[in-house]
């Protein structure tokens, strides 16, 4: 090893540079294979709400669930470059948290959430700011806004 590399930290320096590649590498794959985890979990979450439209009885713990896979949809959208899915997966997770009764307005609330969350894997690539759509994005929080108002 050089002086130089030996106070520059040369194969500290090039050992982290092939770590980053093979992290970015990664996430690059990760990131091709993200449209169809996210619609898995929208389809998660449909089963959750007509599980809980089909059985009253159990309504908050089929709510409580679809929470759980809203919250991987909030955390996971602007990571993969879809910034809408991570903002509607917020709102959705703030109309799904427990501690309250959830009427039947609420679930058809719950319902125009998946819509708008299969429109934004329809209508937009990683990066891409679609106006229609962030205006839903705006509607669904306003109404949550009300719904949690009461």
């Amino acid at each position: 090893m050089s002086k130089h590399d030996e106070n520059t930290g040369g194969d500290d320096n090039r050992g982290m540079a092939q770590t980053l590649a093979r992290a970015r590498a990664a996430v690059e794959a990760l990131a091709r294979d993200y449209i169809n985890w996210a619609r898995a979990d929208i389809d998660a979450c449909q089963k959750c709400l007509d599980q809980a439209v089909a059985q009253p009885d159990q309504r908050e713990t089929h709510i409580r669930t679809l929470f759980a896979v809203a919250h991987n949809i909030k955390g996971q959208g602007t990571s993969f470059g879809y910034p809408l899915m991570t903002r509607i997966g917020q709102s959705l997770c703030h109309l799904t948290r427990t501690g309250r009764p959830f009427a039947d307005g609420d679930l058809s609330l719950i319902a125009a959430h998946l819509a708008a969350l299969r429109q934004v894997l329809e209508k937009t690539r990683p990066g891409d700011d679609n106006a229609g759509t962030e205006a839903l994005a705006a509607e669904l929080e306003e109404r949550v806004a009300r719904a949690e108002a009461g």
